[in-house]
């Protein structure tokens, strides 16, 4: 006779227990994660601190925004071009894939995936750039004195939003464990030494480490790599910055092509050879990372003896594949990202979030008054605003117009811009800036 089905909820413990079962030797278990956080929280009842952690992130308001910032093309300029949260979605997807193939916590690379760019800015890398000349000095204003304000960097301002500016609890931040918040900040370089973020908590990061200390976060950090190679030459292509023809000299999709016998489709159904191409590079570099990686974790195990706190990286490609994704990824720089068309917006995107910023440096009394830290926290007077003067030479100043100018969607630094007057400033052929990052690639194709 069967056994009756039982209908009852699995705790969080049982949860914890069935990992120890089905996950690999290697992978990190959510059980004690919850001791990791930074501020004491009773552990929940059906649900590991892990899916906690990914249940939080997609919560964010910071999360919700990454729909209107922009990956490579501008947001405005077609619906099918990748944005910031289109990009960290296929990042999940990826990482999961691999974690389940590999016996790896997925719960965990889930929450690193969906939290690793929450510090990006608006207008892609381009955003990133303008904030670090200005808070690292490269780039100063009139009347500044000091010029280095610790720079930026948008792995650290993803740690940053986690850990200080969500504000959703009666604590600040999302108290992330550990595991996670290491993992969100090492998806890429550290750059140690370079960058000096305040309220920045080094519990739990293994900061001397270039490489994420469990293999759940150099899961996503490889992962990262391999979308953004994939998704930006699929919109290059799209956007008609790059022929087929060009495309097809790279070593790495005629491997693909050779694989998948799809050369002659290049000409014969140029739309499905692109599907079918971006599907046969991802599988193939996924594949690679597979074989090569397993390699690395039984070496390291033979050579170490355990099998945690990997203070190596052993998520990378395998050494006839890295000069095939290297030379993808210098074409993808030299044909796409470095396009005369995208080049241009970039610039006008840059203008605008310099003004913005001079805006607010020059007139504390247009960002809103409810960002924390909005004056000095070392102030003398706490009922007295300090004056323009003083504000000017203060780094939580400077680090707060930066925190407000990097959670903005593309949009709002354009209405932004608009609000304060300062798009007459951006006339470029008669168009104002507005128009012009909306409309640039029309331009662009009719010259």
């Amino acid at each position: 006779m069967k056994n009756k089905p039982t209908f009852q909820k699995r705790s969080g413990k049982e949860l914890e227990d069935l990992e120890l079962k089905v996950l690999a030797p290697y992978a990190m278990l959510s059980r004690g994660a919850h001791s990791t956080r930074q501020f004491d929280e009773q552990e929940h009842d059906y649900r590991t601190s892990f899916q906690r952690d990914r249940d939080r992130i997609i919560h964010s308001r910071a999360f919700r925004r990454l729909k209107h910032k922009r990956q490579v093309f501008l947001t405005t300029s077609s619906d099918h071009y990748r944005t910031r949260i289109t990009h960290t979605l296929e990042v999940s997807q990826l990482s999961r894939t691999l974690a389940r193939v590999l016996g790896l916590n997925e719960d965990l690379v889930e929450a690193i995936a969906l939290g690793h760019d929450l510090g990006h800015t608006p207008f892609g890398h381009l955003g990133e750039v303008v904030l670090d000349e200005i808070m690292s000095g490269k780039r100063i204003f009139e009347k500044q004195t000091h010029q280095n304000f610790g720079g930026f960097k948008h792995n650290y301002q993803s740690l940053r939003v986690v850990d200080f500016l969500e504000r959703k609890y009666c604590f600040a931040g999302l108290n992330l464990s550990a595991p996670v918040r290491e993992g969100i900040l090492k998806h890429t370089r550290l750059k140690r030494g370079r960058f000096d973020f305040p309220d920045f908590c080094y519990t739990g990061l293994h900061f001397e480490l270039d490489a994420a200390t469990t293999l759940e976060g150099q899961v996503v950090a490889i992962c990262d790599e391999i979308a953004q190679r994939t998704h930006d030459l699929e919109d290059g292509i799209r956007a008609g910055l790059v022929e087929l023809q060009k495309v097809q000299e790279l070593q790495i999709v005629q491997r693909v092509e050779e694989n998948l016998e799809i050369t002659s489709l290049a000409t014969e159904d140029p739309g499905l050879y692109q599907g079918l191409l971006v599907k046969g590079l991802i599988n193939f570099l996924i594949d690679d990372v597979i074989e090569c990686t397993l390699k690395n974790i039984s070496k390291f195990y033979q050579q170490k003896g355990r099998l945690s706190h990997f203070d190596e990286e052993l998520f990378h490609f395998s050494h006839k594949m890295n000069p095939l994704q290297k030379e993808l990824n210098k074409f993808i720089y030299k044909e796409i990202i470095n396009f005369s068309r995208v080049q241009w917006s970039d610039e006008l995107g840059r203008k605008l979030l310099y003004r913005l910023f001079e805006s607010y440096y020059y007139d504390p009394s247009l960002l809103p008054d409810y960002l924390p830290n909005k004056y000095s926290q070392q102030k003398e007077d706490q009922s007295k605003k300090p004056s323009p003067e003083v504000l000017q030479e203060d780094s939580y100043y400077f680090r707060t117009i930066c925190d407000y100018i990097a959670g903005m969607t593309d949009q709002y630094a354009i209405r932004e811009a608009k609000r304060l007057g300062r798009l007459k400033k951006f006339e470029i052929n008669d168009l104002n800036l507005e128009l012009a990052l909306g409309e640039y690639e029309k331009i662009g194709q009719a010259k």
